[in-house]
């Protein structure tokens, strides 16, 4: 007795209840897609259209679209299961399209409503803005491939006549030195500095735009500073020698081993020796080699013009040496500097400097971690 009066007018209640929500939620659905400006479609469970608001009779030119098959109107839909969506509350996206437009619609099975609500979207300016861009990447390909390979030729192109200009100087310049000819020795020597100048500029130029684009060749590898130092002191000998500069070589440790880019390791020294002879005539430059615990260092020092504080926070933005007035008769690009940091960064390496404006400057590079367990001493 207590089931037929409490219970049962409660389940009524909550029955009713139920159906007042679902038929509110039918209405808003309805009223939704009366507003919508895309196609709106409400389907049974027989996949007949009982729904269509404006926007879909003005997509769709049929005469009537109520009770027509929703497969009659979206042909993807006759792989659907609307029955199987509807019972078991299932959601889909779909894209396809219609005349010249492109549209989403996203197909919901709602079972306690036992219908099959679907909502259009027009995507043609979004399908469109992806085809642009896709052009727009495809053309980037092409136009990165072209540059490349413009690089490469010219790279050969340029280097080849360098390298035999500097190979013949070379060999005319001993025989100038067997000959006892100061003039003509004067002259290979500044055919052969020259030359080696715009090497290293074209060098420079070619390695910026690899590191900018993304197609500079990395190899990590073990390798030792230390000679690679020597050769570019070496290689600089004749150029301090010009500049009367006095360079040397300090080596504070004999683990001079670190894991890096051995290209970059030597482009690196190569553009903070030569900027250090640069700045110092008639001075010292030294390369000082130590390590502690954690950090293997290089330390460039020179005691030349030095630099004035608010410019070392701009000294490795490209062509800043322009704005140095009082450096304006010195040569270069002013790209030396930052070439360098860059290819400190993609070596997980950093720079510091210290400077004082007629005293001098120190960069000192900085790698980290140790090499492989040589051992660590110090040389006076």
């Amino acid at each position: 007795m207590f089931f037929w009066y409490v219970i049962l007018p409660m389940r009524k209640r909550h029955e009713k209840e139920e159906k007042t929500m679902q038929l509110r939620q039918a209405e808003l659905m309805a009223l939704f897609a009366s507003l919508a400006p895309d196609p709106v479609f409400r389907v049974d469970k027989a996949s007949n259209i009982i729904l269509a608001n404006d926007a879909a009779h003005k997509v769709f030119p049929f005469e009537v679209l109520l009770g027509t098959k929703i497969s009659e109107v979206l042909p993807f839909t006759k792989d659907l299961d609307i029955y199987e969506m509807i019972k078991r509350d299932i959601t889909i996206n779909y894209t396809t399209q219609i005349n010249q437009n492109f549209f989403q619609f996203k197909i919901s099975g709602i079972s306690s409503l036992e219908i099959c609500q679907i909502y259009g979207r027009d995507i043609t300016e979004l399908k469109r803005s992806e085809k642009e861009l896709q052009e727009a990447l495809r053309k980037a390909e092409e136009s990165q491939k072209l540059k490349e390979f413009f690089l490469s030729q010219i790279s050969h192109e340029v280097r080849s006549p360098l390298n035999v200009i500097i190979g013949f100087s070379n060999m005319l310049l001993e025989e100038a030195k067997s000959s006892n000819d100061p003039d003509m020795k004067e002259i290979y020597l500044s055919i052969i500095n020259n030359s080696k100048r715009l090497y290293r500029t074209f060098d420079l130029l070619l390695n910026m735009s690899q590191i900018q684009t993304g197609t500079f060749n990395l190899r990590f590898e073990r390798i030792d500073v230390l000679p690679i130092i020597k050769s570019l002191t070496n290689e600089f000998a004749t150029y301090a020698e010009e500049k009367r500069v006095i360079l040397k070589v300090v080596p504070l440790t004999e683990d001079t081993f670190i894991t890096a880019d051995h290209y970059s390791v030597n482009q690196i020294f190569s553009h903070l020796i030569d900027n250090a002879i640069k700045y110092s005539e008639n001075g010292n430059v030294d390369i000082i080699l130590r390590r502690d615990d954690n950090y293997f260092y290089v330390d460039v020092k020179d005691n030349g013009i030095g630099m004035p504080p608010e410019y070392i926070e701009k000294l490795f933005t490209p062509f800043s040496q322009a704005n140095m007035s009082y450096s304006k008769p010195f040569e270069g690009t002013g790209l030396g500097l930052a070439l360098v940091k860059n290819l400190l960064d993609i070596n997980n390496a950093k720079i510091e400097v210290k400077s004082e404006l007629g005293t001098g400057s120190i960069f000192t590079v900085i790698f980290e971690g140790n090499s492989y367990g040589r051992t660590r001493s110090k040389k006076t």
